[in-house]
């Protein structure tokens, strides 16, 4: 409780930006219906915004190197701002992929900036719990977002406004804070091979994660509209949606602490593509439709996580920065692909054959896994580490994972017998 103590104003702040980010995400998918944008256009739009999850990580670094971290967080904020009011001022279909492109550079500065702030705040110990608090914060500020869209139209510039006011509000409590300007660290990504080896179906898991949530933040308020619903039934839907993953994503870690990790990653992908394969039926009749988005918040939410904790299991621990950091990068790409094929799919197939492509993509973990049982014997439930939910938002994140314990004889232990086994295990695999 001291370590949230002493970062609230971190928690608050980000929490307020938050907001105003998810605001403006389903906003767009609702005005670029209503001003007639195709599904594919929509989906490249929406593809911007996860390109700059996969640029940013790359350009951030130098410009905190540059000017400091403080700095970086007014300047990326300022222009998240600025990129609301545009994208309500400048209604563009290339005007907004441009923006979008720059917003997702801006929202991973803000990440890494106050990620980087909490790590350096908290100690060893406390660095786990801290870490569910900064997430719990984030499901919980994405879905206010959600819920603010029932406050205006999104014809008219007030929602944009709002989330422009709401970025700016967020950096009152931050750039005012007494908390100390963190030192930076820069985390080394892995190549795609060295993940490959660790786990297939980890980098699998993470690609297909990206997939369905690009294809779904990115296009499913266009979906609910293009049934005749109204801009309040998508805030009712996509709020669902994230409550369902807030309540639900701590005991699925628990059953993955208790039984084969790899296991209960097949089954919540399973459920996931069931939980599309749902939705899409109950578009068709056109009701509960909120308790079909609770399930599959529920459970999707967890599909990356798993994937990042499976990964782990096997990678070295002193890796496990740089190995996490490369599997966000493997959802990035996944995410920038999902809302263009989603758009295509939609253009071509109709408006509902989005959740049937995210079924499709949600479904190939669980099948890979599978025949990856026949492949490869499980990691021991003993010798698995502990689940800690784990949503994307930037490489700074994953330094909060609390850092295993060990004592002198056990470190000596893996430096001198370990490092044979290890490469013979990763030979077998």
């Amino acid at each position: 409780m001291k370590s949230v103590t002493k970062v609230w104003t971190l928690l608050a702040g980000m929490l307020v930006m938050l907001a105003g980010i998810g605001l403006l995400g389903t906003l767009l998918g609702v005005r670029g219906s209503a001003e007639s944008f195709s599904v594919t256009t929509l989906g490249i739009i929406m593809a911007g915004y996860f390109a700059g999850f996969v640029v940013g990580p790359f350009v951030i670094p130098g410009l905190i190197r540059a000017v400091g971290h403080v700095r970086v967080f007014a300047a990326m904020a300022t222009l998240l701002s600025a990129c609301a009011l545009l994208h309500g001022l400048l209604v563009h279909a290339a005007t907004w992929f441009a923006l979008r492109l720059l917003a997702g550079i801006c929202v991973v500065g803000i990440y890494v900036v106050i990620e980087s702030w909490l790590h350096a705040q908290s100690s060893n110990e406390q660095r786990g719990y801290l870490f569910s608090v900064y997430m719990t914060c984030t499901l919980i500020g994405l879905g206010l977002g959600q819920l603010l869209l029932l406050t205006g139209s999104s014809e008219s510039l007030d929602l944009f406004a709002a989330a422009s006011v709401l970025l700016s509000l967020g950096l009152l409590p931050v750039a005012m804070t007494r908390v100390q300007e963190p030192v930076l660290t820069i985390t080394e990504r892995q190549g795609l091979g060295a993940l490959l080896q660790i786990s297939p179906l980890a980098v699998t898991g993470c690609l297909c994660s990206g997939l369905v949530s690009g294809a779904f933040w990115g296009l499913a308020a266009v979906v609910i509209v293009g049934i005749g619903m109204s801009d309040q039934d998508v805030a009712w839907f996509m709020g669902s949606t994230l409550l369902g993953g807030v309540l639900l994503t701590t005991p699925v870690g628990k059953l993955s602490d208790r039984y084969p990790r790899r296991r209960v990653l097949m089954w919540i992908s399973l459920l996931t593509a069931l939980a599309c394969v749902l939705i899409w039926w109950l578009l068709l009749r056109q009701q509960w439709l909120l308790p079909g988005a609770f399930v599959y918040g529920a459970v999707t939410f967890n599909i990356y996580a798993l994937s990042a904790a499976h990964a782990n299991d096997l990678a070295a621990p002193e890796h496990a920065l740089e190995t996490n950091a490369g599997l966000q990068l493997v959802w990035g790409i996944g995410a920038s692909v999902g809302p263009i094929l989603g758009g295509w799919c939609m253009q071509h197939y109709g408006n509902r054959s989005l959740l049937l492509l995210m079924a499709i993509a949600a479904a190939v973990p669980a099948i890979y896994g599978a025949w990856r049982l026949l492949r490869r014997t499980a990691v021991p439930v003993v010798e698995q580490g502990d689940y800690v939910a784990q949503f994307v938002t930037s490489p700074s994140a994953l330094e909060l994972y609390p850092e295993p314990e060990q004592d002198a004889d056990s470190e000596a232990a893996v430096s001198s017998s370990d490092q044979p086994d290890q490469a013979e295990a990763m030979n077998e695999h």
